[in-house]
């Protein structure tokens, strides 16, 4: 199953299959892309655990800080940004 990515969230401008996006991303922090001028929160950031196909595109899941796993789609997550990592560490 691949992809194409029509939201901005995402950042990619090609095709990725599941593996691809395994590679693209692992070991990453992500957070849940969330509607313009909706304040940060702890809960929006999870630690990337793994990614698979749905008949609708694919979707992550993710280990978040309380230790629950959560499963969604690619289209409304994205890599957390240098800033958002600092502004995390510094909740924790």
């Amino acid at each position: 199953m691949t992809i194409t990515p029509s939201s901005p969230a995402t950042q990619l401008s090609e095709e990725m299959d599941a593996r691809g996006y395994q590679r693209a991303h692992s070991g990453k922090l992500m957070r849940i892309t969330r509607e313009e001028g909706r304040a940060r929160d702890l809960a929006d950031f999870f630690q990337f655990d793994s990614v698979g196909t749905h008949p609708t595109g694919l979707y992550v899941t993710g280990i978040f800080a309380d230790g629950h796993r959560g499963h969604m789609r690619t289209s409304l997550v994205r890599d957390a940004s240098e800033g958002e990592i600092a502004w995390r560490e510094s909740y924790k």
